[in-house]
Order: C-alpha cells, then structure tokens, then sequence
C-alpha cells in the first residue's frame, strides 16, 4: 500500500473539513424551514394590553383632600401655640437676664465704692505709718 504524501493528506482533510461545514448548512436551512409554519413569538409582546386600575372617583380626592387640609389646620394651630409658649418664655428670660444686669451693675458699683474706700484707708494708713517713723 503506497504512503500518501503530506499534500494528498492535507487535500483529504480539507475535503473533510469543507463537507462538514457544507452539512451543517444543510442542516440549518432545514431547521428554518421546518420552523416556518410555527409563529414565532416577539419579545415582549406589543399587543398584549397592560391592566391598569381603575381610576380613583372624584369624591375620594376630595375626601382625601378635606382631611389633608385639617390635618394643616391643626397642625397650624398646635404651631401657633408653641410660637406663642416660645414668645412666652423668651419674655421671662429676658425679664431674668434685665434682673441679673440689674444685679451686676449694683455689684461693680460697690465694689467701686469699697475699692475707694480702701484706697482712703490706705491712704490713711500710709500717713500714720510715716508719723511714727519720722
């Protein structure tokens, strides 16, 4: 049995190769054509109709709408008090602030007072101190 050379055998290979390409086209065109009859499906599908709810009545916004507006009401109001509770407290702290002013500028005036009279009694001091030494 003669030994086919490298080119023969590249040959048949190629031969090999190119016959199994050839046969799986021909496999896909029989597969598309088997499918033909079949519908295919799209994704997503544009006629198929979403359900929605249905829309709110009337009477039910305006429900909705009344109890919001007297929750603003009241909660308006409860705000008004507590500015006005605010306001009140704020006055009894400024009247406490002007009652310790008061209190500290009392203060620094008799400590000026007997920061003076210290200074005359020094003063004197000084004076009966030098009489007995001289």
């Amino acid at each position: 049995m003669p030994q086919p050379t490298s080119i023969e055998l590249a040959a048949w290979i190629g031969c090999l190769f190119f016959l199994v390409a050839g046969w799986n086209q021909v496999e896909r065109f029989l597969d598309r054509r088997a499918r033909r009859g079949q519908p295919s499906e799209i994704q997503p599908q544009p006629l198929l109709v979403a359900k929605f709810d249905p829309p709110v009545p009337e009477s039910l916004c305006r429900m909705r709408h009344h109890e919001l507006r007297s929750e603003i009401e009241r909660l308006d109001h409860e705000l008004g008090s507590l500015r006005d509770a605010r306001r009140a407290d704020v006055g009894d702290l400024q009247q406490k602030i002007n009652k310790v002013d008061r209190e500290v500028g009392e203060l620094r005036a008799s400590i000026e007072l007997n920061n003076q009279h210290l200074m005359r009694i020094d003063a004197k001091l000084d004076r009966v101190i030098e009489r007995h030494t001289a």
